[in-house]
């Protein structure tokens, strides 16, 4: 998604330097900008401005929304939900198809902005990115403000920039200070906030740890690891420190590739199916076309995830780990096929991806 971003900012992120030495204790941003496919479809359109308006596609067929101004989440409307769902919910609500090619314009140019403050800058999506400015003079939240009144000006959009000393802390400070909002968070201010904000633990995660009386971060704090082990499995290791608001992950230079930590792909049915001889050959071309990619980045994967949505939108996600890394088309499609016969029970709309993970 960013190769012609990359290609085109990189001598920009090469001119620039730091030049004051390292502090102590990192400062980390993380920018994620407000509604933003919601936000670029309003520019020059001020007869929405206030509205609910929702980006997705046609309400006559099975558009999901991609995203949504404030306005209509003030209804329940949010990304995922049918457009037929979200208009029960806000029925006077203004429906947009939405325009890719001007979200990636306006994501190039907020790179382009950010890159003037630091070369380590690294885009995790189209409208979010880390910074670290550690080494930079100035504190961080007048840092802060100064990038959030840039990108307003560069592009008329507006973004929230949360710090903290790590990637963990300033994204979970970007979520609670939006929209337009800047803010500082430290594992200090975590104890009292619910589980479900540490980036990583999603409404099945959280709603498994309630079932222990456990709704706060400070409450988490209380297990041990091989407690949050044996609740939570191999990722109970990562939430152990996360709940302690340790997170060591770097942010690289721009540019920087990462290995994948998966590989998959998707298919959409034009209806919904529910018969194993309809949904098992889409099936079988996604473990193929998924094994193909493993071959040819040199990748082999242990977990086969299965993903699929029901035709209430409900997302379901099942995993099976393997017994020895693999990248072959049989191995991933007899894993998935076994999970999807024991678990979908009821029609399905799209079988989301067989992802391969690769440790």
């Amino acid at each position: 998604m960013y190769t012609r971003c990359i290609s085109i900012l990189r001598p920009l992120a090469g001119s620039l330097t730091a030049s004051t030495p390292m502090e102590p204790e990192r400062k980390i941003l993380h920018v994620d900008m407000d509604a933003f496919f919601a936000s670029v479809e309003l520019l020059g359109r001020e007869e929405l401005h206030g509205k609910p308006v929702i980006v997705g596609g046609n309400s006559m067929f099975r558009s999901v929304v991609t995203s949504c101004t404030y306005e209509a989440r003030e209804y329940g409307v949010h990304a995922g939900m049918s457009i037929a769902g979200a208009l029960n919910l806000v029925p006077h609500a203004v429906v947009l198809s939405g325009s890719f090619d001007r979200y990636r314009t306006y994501s190039h140019r907020v790179l382009e902005v950010l890159l003037r403050f630091t070369p380590r800058m690294h885009a995790t999506s189209i409208d979010e990115a880390f910074l670290d400015i550690s080494g930079t003079e100035g504190p961080v939240l007048e840092k802060a403000g100064k990038i959030q009144k840039a990108v307003h000006d560069a592009t008329s959009l507006w973004c929230t920039v949360g710090c903290g000393p790590n990637r963990l802390l300033a994204k979970m400070a970007s979520n609670h200070y939006k929209p337009r909002g800047t803010g500082i968070l430290t594992a200090d201010d975590m104890v009292n906030l619910p589980v479900r904000t540490i980036w990583g633990i999603g409404p099945g995660a959280a709603e498994k740890l309630e079932v222990f009386g456990i709704d706060t971060i400070g409450k988490l704090r209380t297990l041990s690891r091989s407690v949050l082990r044996s609740i939570m499995g191999v990722s109970g290791e990562e939430i152990y420190r996360y709940a302690r608001g340790i997170d060591e992950r770097p942010v690289q230079f721009f540019g920087h590739l990462e290995p994948p930590e998966s590989i998959g792909n998707e298919h959409t049915f034009s209806r919904d199916v529910f018969s194993p001889d309809e949904y098992m050959p889409a099936l079988a071309m996604v473990a193929q076309k998924t094994a193909c990619r493993a071959r040819k980045s040199g990748w082999q994967g242990g977990t086969v995830t299965l993903k699929y949505r029901l035709r209430n939108m409900k997302r379901v996600t099942r995993r099976k780990r393997l017994s020895s890394p693999t990248d072959q088309d049989q191995t991933i499609l007899r894993t998935a096929e076994a999970m999807a016969r024991k678990h979908i029970d009821e029609p399905v709309r799209l079988i989301a991806r067989i992802s391969h993970k690769y440790n």
